[in-house]
């Protein structure tokens, strides 16, 4: 039977325009915006500075494939298909699905965990030591009761190995923190409320104001600061501390509450006993400098406020839903989280990239992509060779996603997901 004319005018505006199509939908997973409703997107950013952590897309700093220019009308999926969904713990679901686009083949994963569910848990997942790396795997097939885990921070993926940010697992351990620059934060304080920003560390050394803390058990002490390092950091790194700064640096050992060394040259591959203030610049070399073998010495750090757990990653993609990157350029792997209080839900969205049946995400496409989804507040973490999503299928913990390296990167850091009934 030949199609009716209001019918062929229907199959050629549709050819136009490419079709919005699903194959498999599911109602937790809202279809696109019309055409019409989607906001044109900004522009390429900039090329990555190396020393500059907030310009890079990725840990390993790979140049991604720039994307084609799209109008608003080009932004819609052509085709998508559920390739499987399943729940590896009550309160938590997985789905994987394959898009297609005209930038491409989008491969990508959608973790929802129900933080209201009784007996589960979202914690800091980390090595024994703040500059350990390892595979998302091996991260948390120790702990008991696990379901699911991602990749976190950007880290210091060619020297030391330690994460830029912040992590705190529940139980109000404090691994690492830095003061300003590097806190945009996903966490949960004691009272259960979820949320998405600036995360600052409040640190000092008591009854000496005069000592400036930026730092604690970060890759690199920030120039006119001071780092304080405990054996939770692993082994010295030396000047590594410092960007190889060997002049105007300086080294307080505190031992049982008291100076034990005072030095102007940083020890390498060593174990940290007690703890080190490594101060960076003439001026925090100087405050450091006055304080004599045997003064007694206290310093603290906090992160500031009731903070139950938190980790960071660099840029805040929405906050009250609305898109705060402006980046349609580079195409990466990409690991996100976001918050869906409506739900009381957490988003994990993990993409493929940089693969031939998967072209990856912009930044912006990750931003628009989280908020179609739902999350109202939502984070940007480490991607490219780092974006990982393992779960629990069938009985064992596997990688879900396929790791654009060939295989799982070591990473220090990440989220991690158990339930125990």
């Amino acid at each position: 039977m030949r199609p009716r004319l209001p019918e062929l005018l229907v199959l050629a505006l549709l050819a136009t325009a490419g079709a919005l199509v699903f194959v498999d939908s599911d109602p937790s997973d809202p279809p696109e915006p019309p055409a019409a409703e989607q906001a044109a997107a900004p522009e390429v950013a900039p090329a990555p500075d190396p020393d500059d952590p907030h310009t890079w897309q990725t840990s390993d700093q790979v140049p991604g494939e720039i994307a084609p220019d799209l109008v608003p009308g080009q932004r819609v999926v052509l085709g998508r298909t559920k390739r499987y969904s399943y729940q590896p713990s009550p309160g938590v679901s997985v789905t994987a699905w394959d898009a297609r686009t005209q930038r491409g083949p989008v491969h990508y994963f959608v973790t929802r965990v129900n933080w209201t569910t009784p007996g589960l848990t979202i914690d800091y997942a980390h090595g024994k030591r703040v500059r350990r790396t390892q595979t998302v795997t091996e991260m948390i097939s120790g702990t008991p009761d696990v379901v699911a885990g991602i990749n976190g921070d950007f880290f210091d993926i060619s020297d030391t190995g330690a994460p830029l940010g912040v992590g705190h697992e529940h139980g109000g351990r404090l691994w690492h923190a830095i003061d300003d620059g590097w806190n945009n934060a996903l966490s949960v304080n004691t009272n259960g409320k979820w949320h998405v920003g600036e995360l600052p560390m409040v640190a000092w050394v008591a009854r000496h104001p005069e000592i400036v803390v930026t730092n604690y058990n970060s890759p690199r002490v920030k120039i006119g600061g001071t780092g304080i390092y405990d054996w939770r950091f692993g082994r010295a790194a030396g000047y590594g501390w410092t960007d190889r700064q060997r002049r105007q640096v300086r080294l307080v050992q505190i031992v049982d509450g008291k100076v034990v060394r005072n030095v102007d040259r940083l020890p390498d591959d060593v174990g940290i006993k007690g703890t080190f203030l490594i101060a960076r610049g003439d001026k925090a070399e100087d405050k450091l400098q006055a304080l004599r073998v045997g003064t007694s010495l206290r310093v603290r750090h906090r992160l500031d406020g009731p903070i139950a757990m938190a980790l960071t990653g660099n840029s805040l993609l929405l906050k009250k839903r609305q898109l705060l990157v402006s980046d349609d350029g580079e195409m990466h792997p990409r690991t996100a989280v976001g918050v869906d209080r409506d739900t009381k839900q957490l988003i994990f969205l993990v993409v493929d990239g940089r693969q031939d049946f998967s072209r990856g995400y912009t930044m912006w496409e990750t931003a628009k992509m989280l908020k179609r989804l739902g999350a109202e507040d939502a984070l940007n973490l480490d991607g490219g060779g780092s974006t990982t999503l393992a779960a629990v299928r069938r009985g064992r913990l596997r990688v879900l996603n396929s790791p654009s390296d060939g295989a799982q990167r070591a990473v220090p850091n990440g989220l991690e997901v158990t339930y125990s009934p």
